[in-house]
């Protein structure tokens, strides 16, 4: 990629928002990943123990779930791919540099993946809420509890937790592109 009359200004200035593009897209890859191994971990728990008592396993809650993780995993990829991006920027190399309307496109694609992901993610904490409040409401008051799929166990709150640690890390990934959008913007500026 050759340098563009709308490149990041100065050398100083590059370097700076290349250094910060870097540094928190790393902290943003790592967090998204801690957060999706974990979330993925409890799902993964929750489909293949037999007792669990919530439809992740068929229909709309495996669609949901499934299509979240995968964004949340394209999400990831797309937050080590600014990181990639930061390289090219503190390459001496100066054909290797982005134009800063090129940094701002990922980023704008950035923002929609995150957004996808974030709605996604919303969703399936709806349907396993959903789910778990139905379940709340079944259980007889003061009688005996016949069925223990009745029950709300630890495990369905793990789930719960799982969607949000989901939601967590979609967020993160959105606050940070917004955060460098703000940056080259005043980078560009200044």
């Amino acid at each position: 990629m050759s340098t563009h009359s709308n490149s990041i200004p100065n050398t100083n200035t590059r370097e700076h928002f290349a250094n910060q593009m870097r540094l928190v897209s790393w902290i943003g890859f790592g967090g998204e990943l801690t957060l999706s191994i974990v979330s993925l971990i409890i799902i993964l728990v929750a489909i293949l123990d037999p007792n669990f008592n919530i439809n992740l396993k068929s229909g709309l809650g495996l669609i949901s779930i499934s299509s979240g993780l995968i964004v949340l995993g394209i999400s990831i990829y797309w937050l080590f791919h600014y990181i990639q991006i930061a390289e090219k920027l503190l390459s001496p190399n100066s054909s290797d540099h982005c134009s800063a309307d090129e940094v701002r496109n990922i980023l704008h694609t950035g923002v929609t993946i995150h957004f996808i992901g974030l709605l996604l993610t919303i969703l399936t904490a709806q349907i396993i809420t959903a789910t778990l409040v139905l379940k709340a409401i079944t259980i007889p008051s003061g009688g005996a509890i016949y069925q223990t799929n009745q029950l709300i166990e630890p495990l369905d709150i793990f789930v719960v937790q799982s969607s949000i640690l989901m939601i967590t890390a979609e967020s993160l990934g959105l606050f940070i592109t917004f955060w460098l959008l703000k940056q080259i913007h005043l980078t560009k500026k200044g």
